[in-house]
């Protein structure tokens, strides 16, 4: 086992997370990495809610250990999919883009746990005095809606002002890696990039072939996708959305798929993005401009669909099983702490002979 505040809060043997990516992180996803030790986590995202419950009792048929799901309450569907993990008891809801006290308060009443996705002191604060049991820390080299300040910065100090565990997310996709946020404060990471890129994943085999060739520098960040600086990987779709102007025409036409993927009446969803205004209104026609484009993903259409990804992509090499990931990465984060140990161990050593050298003869 790797033991920290996460591995204790969830019983779990390893902390490491699935990251609940929308469309993606589906019920045998989530069983897998369950099954593995660590914490499967349901991508709701604007998923219908009985699509959701349905995938919520799917990942009971499939798995008896913790798992959870992650509601972005700002999407269509976002709240109701919360109360849905609600009414289902999941063990663990994650949530984002929203207030979530009302989660944490229902939550705790059957014995669930909650955490915020956070990019900020501020809103990692804020999380903390709503109740949340943790915060999944969101940096900036994340795939999806990522903050400005790097992971490696984020998150020691986000353990120096929280009194609850600090997980973290972008970058990650290796055991020294996760040995260094130990190192560091944090209890533990979820992983998006990485676990898309092995044989569980839905990803079409296309998309992963593509990731595995990626490095480090392959990946475009920018408001343009839905309204949100928002990472995906550097895609010939991805560069032409970055590089030109919304379609208003397009996202109009983009927006009837988008009512009826998420079960909504086209007349209540428009209603609801207008009366928010014109601001608003950009992000959602932006929206529906990138979950209209969802199908060429799905179809493996590399020329005509943009996908998440982080900057980890560049340390990715390889399409192995989620167990086989789990166990590669546990192994990595022993391997490390134990270098670790020898270093300060080792500098011990030298301080020692140095006094002994600058101490007078006797």
């Amino acid at each position: 086992m790797i033991k920290t505040a996460l591995t204790d809060m969830f019983g779990i043997e390893y902390p490491i997370l699935l990251a609940g990516m929308g469309h993606t992180a589906l019920p045998h996803m989530v069983a897998a990495v369950s099954n593995a030790g660590g914490l499967g986590v349901l991508g709701a995202g604007s998923t219908p809610p009985d699509e959701v419950r349905r995938q919520i009792r799917e990942v009971r048929t499939l798995t008896d250990r913790p798992f959870g799901i992650n509601a972005p309450l700002a999407l269509p569907n976002g709240k109701e999919n919360a109360v849905v993990g609600l009414e289902e008891e999941v063990p663990y809801i994650n949530y984002s883009m929203g207030k979530g006290d009302w989660i944490v308060k229902a939550a705790h009443h059957y014995g669930g746990k909650v955490s915020a996705s956070v990019t900020s002191v501020k809103l990692a604060l804020s999380a903390q005095k709503q109740g949340a049991d943790a915060v999944v820390a969101t940096g900036y080299e994340a795939a999806g809606h990522s903050g400005d300040v790097g992971t490696f910065v984020l998150i020691p100090r986000l353990a120096e002002v929280l009194d609850i565990p600090v997980i973290a997310a972008g970058g990650c996709a290796t055991g020294g890696q996760l040995a260094a946020l130990i190192a560091m404060g944090g209890a533990g990471v979820s992983m998006g990039t990485r676990f898309v890129t092995t044989q569980e994943s839905p990803w079409h085999q296309n998309f992963k072939d593509l990731a595995v060739g990626y490095d480090i520098h392959d990946t475009v960040i920018s408001d343009k996708f839905d309204g949100i600086p928002l990472r995906k990987l550097a895609s010939e779709r991805a560069l032409q959305i970055v590089n030109s102007r919304l379609n208003p025409f397009r996202s109009f036409l983009d927006s009837f798929e988008v009512a009826r993927e998420v079960d909504i009446p086209y007349p209540k969803l428009f209603w609801d993005v207008i009366r928010k205004g014109p601001a608003e209104t950009i992000k959602m026609m932006r929206m529906a401009q990138m979950l209209g484009e969802q199908k060429y993903g799905f179809a493996g259409d590399t020329r005509r669909a943009a996908v998440g990804g982080g900057q980890s992509v560049g340390l990715v090499h390889d399409l192995p099983t989620i167990a086989e990931v789990m166990k590669q990465i546990v192994a990595e984060t022993h391997e490390a702490q134990s270098r670790l140990a020898g270093a300060v161990g080792g500098a011990v050593d030298v301080d020692t002979a140095r006094r002994k050298s600058a101490a007078p003869a006797a």
